[in-house]
């Protein structure tokens, strides 16, 4: 393995992958402070420029673009209140505190201590544990995948927004979309409706900034009347205030730590995420603390359990996602198109298909950890003036790179229609409910899923009680119910009573 690690240093240590390190790093906190464009939204526009890079380079941008995205996050939710995912709300109520404390600089710098720690100790438990566990998913069989994807199907449509039918049945449209076109098992054409267009299915690229991207440009002009956050910052006159001195970060290091834990575990575990990990991880430091008052009116080790936990999801997240092409997250779903897009096809057989490129990629998960830490730190005030920018400054420019990107993807204009058809799903889905991160996650495995029915299938024949005769198909099968039922309890549990919620 060490090996394997020196090689990767040896091929992400050279021009093309620094550059792209330090372009993902900019690009992704630029976008990650301005409010209203998340790192999905991000990664989803930036995807198409790869395509003209070789992996490694190309990947290791996206990542960038992610890691940095996710902090990025944290500035808009200090400086302006404004959280640009729920994993930023806890960050927001502490940090935005502190800013009208006038203690900005230092909420802001136990803001990146905090991020870079979490995301460092995930990625080296990413190094360390995705090889081997690679090597005992190798024993799975079609069968056993069979039930890991029906798993993974539900946990994740279970887990996404307020309302189980209504992931699932995401998670099922993503499905229907992804069998468009022919069959690569049978050959045999399905849903095209006549049209020799829609024979190779859908672009991926087009599709996913459909989805993603072009219906928040919509509810942005929805929300033009609304009035906007506007960026004041009242400085304290004791510069002690303005910056994190060793003495306070070291005091809420074992709080770093403790929470980037709970972050690396939460984020190995498919279709949670990072909010999830936030809100576990601050509720747990909180519970510990020596002044759990203070949390949610300033505290310091409130910012750092939350961004800690936030920004470690990051790095796990990708360890089923490599380990059993299941992705941890919604922007691993993205990462593992991003993947195939590139040629890597994620599951354990990548550890020896293309052990130096996935090393490389590890080796520069690392770097971008320490590039945040330089970059963010130097060009505070300009990330400062980049999140203060106005809505209608930035989203024409977000239409302007999205109807780009999709039509760069083939240099087809049908995926200029593909884009627009997938912009008005997109939006419609929001109206009612559904997840788009589901339906693209359901998208991406679907081919997975059927691939290995169809072997599971030759092998059980007719004899389709040997689909039941593997103790993993129960396992997988209990461990979906228990799924559903946990996650029902726990939103019982949760659920606001009618006076809570007038409040």
């Amino acid at each position: 393995m060490f090996d394997n690690i020196i090689s990767g240093f040896s091929l992400v240590f050279a021009v093309g992958p620094i550059l792209g390190i330090i372009a993902g790093v900019i690009v992704g906190i630029i976008f990650g402070a301005i409010p209203g464009i998340s790192a999905i939204m991000a990664i989803a526009m930036i995807l198409p420029m790869t395509f003209y890079l070789g992996p490694v380079v190309g990947i290791t941008l996206l990542l960038a673009v992610y890691k940095a995205g996710i902090y990025g996050g944290s500035i808009s939710a200090i400086l302006l209140n404004t959280p640009g995912a729920a994993a930023s709300f806890l960050t927001a109520q502490d940090g935005h505190a502190l800013t009208k404390a006038g203690k900005a600089g230092k909420a802001l710098d136990i803001s990146l201590f905090s991020s870079v720690s979490g995301e460092m100790l995930a990625t080296i438990v990413l190094i360390l544990i995705a090889a081997p566990f690679s090597l005992i998913s190798l024993q799975a069989g079609p069968i056993e995948k069979v039930f890991l994807l029906l798993f993974a199907f539900t946990i994740i449509g279970t887990m996404a927004g307020d309302s189980i039918p209504r992931g699932l049945l995401s998670c099922c449209l993503g499905m229907l979309f992804s069998m468009v076109g022919m069959s690569s098992i049978t050959g045999a054409s399905r849903f095209t409706f006549g049209y020799t267009e829609l024979m190779g299915g859908f672009t991926f690229t087009p599709m996913l900034i459909g989805i993603l991207v072009m219906p928040e440009v919509f509810n942005v002009i929805r929300r033009r009347k609304d009035p906007q956050n506007k960026l004041t910052i009242t400085r304290s006159p004791n510069p002690e205030d303005n910056r994190l001195s060793f003495k306070e970060f070291r005091a809420v290091f074992k709080t770093i730590l403790k929470s980037s834990g709970i972050g690396t575990f939460v984020g190995a575990l498919p279709g949670l995420g990072s909010s999830p990990a936030a809100f576990l991880a601050y509720s747990e430091a909180k519970r510990t603390a020596k002044k759990p008052k203070e949390y949610g009116k300033g505290s310091v080790e409130g910012i750092a359990a939350a961004e800690s936990a936030n920004n470690a999801v990051c790095g796990s997240s990708m360890i089923p996602m490599l380990t059993l092409s299941i992705p941890g997250d919604d922007v691993a779903a993205l990462l593992m198109g991003a993947f195939l897009i590139h040629g890597l096809t994620p599951g354990p057989m990548i550890f020896f298909e293309h052990t130096q490129t996935i090393y490389a990629i590890f080796a520069g998960f690392l770097l971008t950890d320490l590039f945040l830490l330089v970059i963010a730190r130097a060009g505070f005030k300009f990330f400062i003036k980049i999140a203060s920018l106005r809505q209608y400054y930035i989203f024409p420019c977000v239409t302007a790179f999205a109807f780009t990107g999709a039509y760069t993807t083939g240099q087809n204009m049908d995926d200029i229609i593909v884009l627009i058809v997938f912009t008005i799903i997109g939006y419609g889905m929001r109206l009612v409910g559904l997840n788009p991160a589901v339906f693209i996650i359901g998208f991406i495995l679907t081919p997975f899923f059927e691939q290995n029915l169809d072997q599971a299938m030759s092998i059980v024949g007719t004899n389709y009680w040997q689909l039941l005769a593997s103790p993993f198909s129960w396992i997988f099968i209990i461990l979906s119910i228990l799924a559903v039922i946990s996650t029902i309890r726990i939103r019982k549990k949760t659920k606001e009573s009618p006076k809570e919620r007038a409040a």
